[in-house]
């Protein structure tokens, strides 16, 4: 959120042909206690979403070039009972930046889903059968700037 603080970075704006990349997943994600970590910095959602989220997802669209894409990987999370959305709240930011939607690639993660419903069915929001096994993904939503 505070890379285009950056002068070597500034260079680049406007100029980048793609960016694919996974934000944290605010507070499911810790890589250490620093206290410029997000989920540190910003330990409610609303003030992550607006301070992170959005800040991050500004500094991708002003940093792409127009008719270029930005490849967004993140995923809803459930911690401790508490829903965040972080997929509608990226898709919803994105468009408020102007950035068309594409489409969404699964991106299909190694394990299966550790909790099945009734008829073998998984109990988690993103999966879908692959092998004739039924697999978690995570979305990877496509934007192009116009």
């Amino acid at each position: 959120e505070v890379i285009s603080q950056n002068p070597r970075f500034q260079a680049y704006k406007g100029e980048i042909d793609l960016i694919f990349t996974s934000p944290p997943y605010f507070a499911a994600e810790g890589y250490s206690t620093d206290e410029r970590q997000s989920y540190i910095k910003f330990p409610n959602y609303d003030d992550w979403r607006d301070g992170f989220l959005e800040e991050t997802l500004k500094t991708c669209v002003e940093y792409l070039k127009p008719g270029r894409f930005l490849l967004w990987n993140i995923a809803d999370i459930n911690l401790s009972g508490r829903y965040f959305p972080l997929e509608s709240d990226s898709y919803n930011i994105l468009k408020s930046l102007g950035m068309e939607y594409q489409t969404t690639l699964k991106m299909i993660l190694t394990g299966a889903p550790s909790q099945l419903k009734g008829r073998g069915t998984p109990s988690t929001k993103n999966f879908c059968s692959f092998q004739n096994k039924y697999r978690k993904y995570e979305p990877i939503f496509v934007f192009r700037k116009p």
